[in-house]
C-alpha cells in the first residue's frame, strides 16, 4: 500500500514535476531498449540533464520552504537520487515519484485550494508545462515530417529540438525551417502558441510589478474613507454641542 502523508505535497508546480518525470523515465527506457545514433543520444541526454537540473531546483526550493527540513530530506531522498545528472539508470527511481503524485490526485480539493491561494505559482507551472509539452511534441512531429523530405534541412533530433526552441520563442533565426506542408502547419501553430505563452509571461511579470502599487493605492483609499468618516463624526459632535449650548442659554 502506498503511503501518502497529505494533500499538501501536491502543489501547483507538482504538475510540471509529474510531466517531467514521465519524460525523463521515457527517455531512459527509450535509450535502454532502442539503438539510436550518437547525435540523437546526446540530444536526449541533454534534455534529461536539463530535467534533472529543474528537479534539483524544485527540491531545493521545497526544502527551503519546509519547516522540518530534515524530515523533508528523509521523505524525498529517493527523488534526490533520481535527480543526479549523468547517471541515467537512476532515473528509473522516478517511477516512485510518478506513482506518489498520481496517488495524491485523490486530494483534489486540497490541490484546488492551493492553486487558488498560489495563483502566480499555478500560472508559472502552467507556462512551464505548456512549454515542455509544445517543445517535445513539436520536435517529434517536425522530425517525422521533415526527416526524409526533399530539400529538408531538419534531419536529426537536435535539429528539430533547436527549431522548436527558436520558433516558440518567436526569434526565428531561419537556419532551420520546414519545407513540407505538415511542417509548415506545425510551424504556424507553434508561432501562435509562442506568442500566447510569452503574452502570459508578460502578464505575470506585470501583475508582480504592479501588485505593491495597487495595494498601496487601496490602502490610501481606505485611509481617506476613514478620515472622511472621522471628520463627519466630529462635525456632528460639534453641531450637537452647539445645540446643547443654545438650549442652555434659552433656559
Amino acid at each position: 500500500m502506498l503511503k501518502v502523508h497529505n494533500g499538501s505535497d501536491f502543489k501547483p508546480m507538482s504538475l510540471m514535476s509529474l510531466l517531467l518525470s514521465f519524460i525523463s523515465v521515457g527517455i531512459v527506457i527509450y535509450l535502454l531498449l532502442f539503438l539510436v545514433d550518437q547525435e540523437t543520444r546526446h540530444t536526449l541526454l541533454g534534455i534529461d540533464t536539463a530535467i534533472c537540473v529543474l528537479f534539483l531546483l524544485q527540491l531545493t526550493i521545497d526544502c527551503c520552504r519546509s519547516e522540518h527540513k530534515l524530515d523533508y530530506l528523509k521523505s524525498h531522498w529517493l527523488d534526490i537520487i533520481a535527480s543526479i545528472p549523468f547517471i541515467e539508470i537512476l532515473r528509473i527511481a522516478r517511477i516512485w515519484h510518478i506513482v506518489r503524485m498520481l496517488s495524491l490526485f485523490r486530494y483534489s480539493t486540497s490541490f484546488i485550494k492551493q492553486v487558488k491561494q498560489n495563483r502566480k505559482e499555478a500560472t508559472l507551472a502552467t507556462i512551464f508545462t505548456l512549454l515542455i509539452i509544445l517543445v517535445c511534441s513539436s520536435s517529434i512531429f517536425m522530425l517525422m515530417f521533415e526527416r526524409d523530405a526533399i530539400n529538408s534541412n531538419i534531419h536529426t533530433a537536435g535539429d528539430a529540438l533547436w527549431w522548436s526552441l527558436v520558433t516558440i520563442s518567436t526569434v526565428g533565426y531561419g537556419d532551420y525551417y520546414p519545407v513540407t506542408f505538415g511542417g509548415k502547419v506545425l510551424a504556424t501553430a507553434m508561432i501562435i502558441c509562442g506568442v500566447g505563452i510569452f503574452g502570459m509571461i508578460s502578464g505575470l511579470i506585470t501583475s508582480i510589478l504592479t501588485l505593491p502599487v495597487k495595494t498601496e493605492a487601496e490602502d490610501n483609499h481606505v485611509l481617506q474613507q476613514l478620515l472622511s468618516q472621522q471628520q463627519t463624526m466630529l462635525d456632528k459632535i460639534e453641531h450637537l454641542e452647539q445645540q446643547l449650548q443654545q438650549k442652555s442659554r434659552d433656559q
